[in-house]
């Protein structure tokens, strides 16, 4: 990232202040709609009050907001033509406006005055109002379903009469799907009333049998929503349904349209990362307890996402599904950093991680405690990644270094690695490091690849990629400059020759390598001058290297140094970890005195100033 003019030393610190400013805007109006107890009126009017703190020239703003028939603004003022305008959707339907107006004019920007930024906020914003405006509505239709099912003064009936005369007021649509599902149950269940209706409708006689095979299209049938529209449906159910499994089925299949939702934009090839993300942000928020959806719901969902965040594989996708959970993908889900448009997944590392981290921690048992195990704090890049940065720097020729001869490749890989770390990032990308570096704190960080070829099955590319240690010292500029610049060399190594060899040997050079980014924090302790953990090591479920026949394969292997782990995977000429056998715990590899002598470790630490 190239920092050698002050001019750009002071963009990079007035970008990052107006991101801070959007940022807490955003962190503000969340607080509002989560916490405020007020009137409807009452939290709007807090809303466009703290709205002009997150543009750039607040001194100047007003804020106009409008819900049906109600309008509330931040002050009285004449409308100027330097406005900025978002949209309030509830369900479909657009239900009011969120309008931005600068008072004077000011120089142009992305859209009149206005940054890129300050329009995905503002947008940001009118969603958030929209989700809260939903969130009244079935709050409202929740407590009028409670006090009927509470009440002693009710009809029986009214149970479900009411609520469900509600929602067909306020959401058609769903209110069709539910009177489908309906119909469709009371079909399963044997009633032949249903039955009828259902032949009506499908234009079909179900006195009419089979003439054979027919190879020529049938009619189109005319859909006749009407009597799904109507009471019918229900009406035919409360002869031969009770109450409470009318209500109860109602309830469960509108906390399965939510799911549905949530899989539509899933299952849609053409939705970006940021898009899935804040689906998987109302799907968590509206449907907190997951017992109400069917099985094979929670399933389709965790393979849903495990393909479009993690990886394709089948088998892993298999094994995930078991184990990873819709909640562990929302809280991955915060503390990714994604581009515009983002259609990357994570990488085989972040896969691995993620999904050994899980089996361990759902596998203990009383009479096999695994023990505590817990991740280091990480922030994630996507694979795609890699290509905004190629495209934001124009690099795409690297792509070609791959069908180059290797000896060409070895002599040019160190000028692809000067030309990465002198390039910049896109501004989207290095506003979510400044955040992860306000996360991480000022602790010692490591920047690890996460390719999509990495620590697949069959394809381990251990040690073929950079991992580089950063010590986050400075000022939040020098650490934002570290950071990027280490993931700058990162993404060069890519092109490497190790590598670009290692593909070729096995047939994936025609495959279309991305680089996705783990940012961990460095687990240790500062001790003086110095920050290091006690031990690292790495550890295998199966050994291959046994040198006792007391040993077998399924006792596993762990290699074990003091201080940073890279010991314990690298090879060292003057240096050795110690090897331990779990399933063998007092055996040792060394006996013979100078055999300890010389296998011993000899210990050199890091300085965290280096």
């Amino acid at each position: 990232m190239p920092s050698d003019s002050p001019g750009a030393h002071e963009a990079l610190v007035s970008s990052l202040q107006e991101r801070a400013k959007e940022l807490n805007c955003l962190y503000h109006v969340e607080e509002i709609l989560r916490t405020d107890s007020g009137s409807l009126e009452d939290t709007l009017q807090k809303i466009i009050e703290v709205i002009p703190s997150g543009l750039q020239y607040p001194e100047i703003c007003q804020v106009v907001l409008t819900h049906g028939d109600r309008t509330f603004r931040s002050a009285e003022f004449e409308p100027t033509p330097w406005t900025l305008r978002a949209g309030i959707t509830l369900q479909g339907s657009t239900v009011g406006a969120l309008e931005i107006y600068y008072l004077e004019e000011r120089p142009e920007e992305y859209a009149g005055p206005f940054l890129e930024e300050e329009i995905r906020l503002v947008n940001t914003i009118a969603e958030l109002i929209g989700h809260f405006l939903l969130r009244l509505r079935l709050l409202d239709l929740q407590k009028d379903w409670e006090a009927l099912e509470g009440g002693t003064t009710v009809d029986a009936s009214e149970m479900w009469r009411s609520p469900l005369h509600l929602l067909r007021a306020s959401d058609r649509g769903l209110y069709l799907r539910i009177s489908h599902k309906l119909l469709n149950y009371l079909c399963q269940v044997g009633i032949p009333e249903a039955r009828d209706v259902a032949a009506k409708m499908s234009g079909v006689d179900p006195a009419e049998g089979s003439g054979g095979e027919v190879n020529v299209p049938a009619c189109r049938l005319a859909q006749d929503d009407a009597f799904l529209l109507s009471d019918g449906p229900f009406e035919l159910a409360s002869r031969h349904l009770s109450d409470t499994e009318i209500l109860t089925r109602v309830q469960n299949w509108m906390q399965e349209d939510k799911a549905s939702s949530f899989l539509r934009v899933l299952n849609n090839p053409r939705s970006p990362l940021p898009e899935i993300v804040d689906a998987m942000r109302r799907f968590e928020h509206g449907i907190p307890d997951k017992s109400v959806l069917r099985s094979s719901t929670l399933k389709t969902l965790r393979v849903s996402l495990t393909q479009r965040l993690l990886t394709e594989q089948i088998d892993f996708v298999r094994v995930a599904k078991e184990h990873v959970e819709i909640e562990d993908f929302a809280e991955l889900a915060e503390r990714m950093i994604l581009p515009a448009g983002s259609h990357g997944r994570l990488g085989g590392k972040s896969a691995g991680m993620l999904l050994a981290h899980k089996i361990l921690q759902r596998s203990t048992t009383p009479d096999r405690p695994v023990g505590e195990i817990r991740l280091p704090k990480t922030w994630y890049l996507p694979s795609d990644g890699l290509l905004d940065f190629v495209g934001h720097n124009d690099l795409q020729d690297v792509i070609e270094q791959k069908f180059k001869n290797i000896d060409e490749v070895r002599q040019e890989y160190p000028d692809i690695v000067r030309l990465f770390k002198n390039s910049s990032f896109p501004s989207r990308m290095l506003n979510g490091l400044s955040v992860a570096l306000d996360d991480f704190g000022d602790i010692p960080l490591v920047v690890r690849s996460s390719s999509l070829l990495e620590d697949r099955l069959g394809t381990a590319f251990s040690g073929k990629y950079k991992s580089l240690f950063v010590a986050n010292l400075g000022s939040k500029t020098e650490r934002l400059e570290a950071l990027a610049d280490a993931i700058a060399e990162v993404y060069a190594s890519t092109f490497g020759p190790d590598p670009l060899e290692y593909r070729r040997e096995r047939g994936l050079l025609e495959f279309n390598e991305e680089m996705g980014i783990l940012i961990q924090e460095v687990v240790g302790t500062t001790v003086g001058d110095y920050f290091l953990p006690a031990f690292a090591g790495v550890a295998f479920s199966n050994s291959e290297f046994r040198w006792s026949p007391r040993i077998r394969r399924e006792d596993g292997l762990v290699r074990l140094v003091p201080g940073l782990g890279t010991r314990a995977v690298d090879r060292m000429a003057d240096d050795y970890p110690i090897l331990l056998v779990p399933g063998q715990p007092t055996l040792r590899a060394n006996v013979a005195i100078d055999e300890i002598v010389r296998y011993s470790q000899s210990v050199t630490r890091p300085s965290r100033s280096t």
